[in-house]
């Protein structure tokens, strides 16, 4: 039984350590991508000026977070699983713009806040199953 209190330990530990340095990267991430999509949201339109600053994230985040926030070295497929599920989050963000952008009316600051609020959680805990998960068997 304390062999399973440890493991439940090691793992809450090990998920606050991600978080914490999920949120450093990620608030350095965010800054210069939000920063460029609240910009560019005033001379392109809202979807395109998001594609271009998420895409820039998407290169930034995959060359630092896998190592740096999840200490993992995925390999090929789980660094393409990676990919598609930045695409699937891409997606979500981008509907969301236009949820709020086009239909809702949202000001430029409110569109970008909601949509990075909808796209950060859905990357944490995607990055985290993809790049922790062990497959079956293994570290047992």
């Amino acid at each position: 039984m304390s062999s399973l209190g440890a493991r439940i330990s090691l793992g809450a530990s090990s998920v606050a350590g991600q978080a914490g340095r999920f949120v450093i990267v990620g608030m350095v991430n965010t800054l210069l991508t939000g920063g460029l999509f609240y910009g560019l949201s005033f001379v392109l339109s809202a979807w395109l000026a998001y594609t271009v600053a998420f895409t820039l994230g998407v290169v930034f985040s995959a060359a630092v977070s896998p190592r740096l926030v999840f200490q993992a070295r995925p390999s090929p497929s789980r660094r393409a699983a990676y990919v598609v599920w930045y695409l699937v989050v891409f997606l979500v963000g981008l509907a969301s713009v236009r949820v709020l952008n086009d239909l809702v009316r949202e000001d430029h600051l409110q569109v970008v806040v909601l949509t990075l609020i909808v796209t950060t959680s859905l990357s944490f805990v995607g990055s985290r199953v993809i790049l922790t998960r062990h497959p079956h068997g293994e570290g047992t």
